[in-house]
């Protein structure tokens, strides 16, 4: 994981780091457990013994599924500074090595994230 730190044009120290996801669904479509031995064009003929239900949809081993907002499935860049939190996606190309005024325009584009709601939903 990418990590820097830069000073800003109003003087206040930064971290910024890249956030990429690892847990997410790479299913994008419906049940894939949809063929039969007698399927057309398929060879060898795909078999279904699975009787369960799908253990990719809702709940993964406590895990919570979590839906992520457009343009942060990607990843994102979170900018910190003391108790201030900023997020800003998509990551930028060569981010890494921008200058100091690169990174602290990025750092002015970012936006506070949302609050996070509780496990109960409160």
């Amino acid at each position: 994981m990418a990590h820097r730190t830069f000073v800003d044009d109003a003087g206040a120290s930064w971290e910024v780091r890249e956030v990429r996801p690892m847990w997410a669904d790479r299913r994008v479509t419906g049940d894939r457990r949809q063929r039969t031995p007698d399927d057309l064009g398929v060879d060898p003929p795909v078999v279904e013994h699975r009787r369960g239900p799908d253990r990719r949809k809702g709940d993964s081993g406590g895990l919570r599924r979590v839906k992520l907002g457009d343009g942060y499935s990607s990843g994102w860049l979170v900018f910190e500074s003391g108790a201030e939190r900023l997020r800003l996606s998509p990551i930028p190309a060569d981010w890494e090595t921008a200058p100091r005024e690169e990174l602290s325009s990025l750092c002015a584009r970012a936006s506070t994230p949302r609050a996070r709601i509780n496990q109960t939903g409160e």
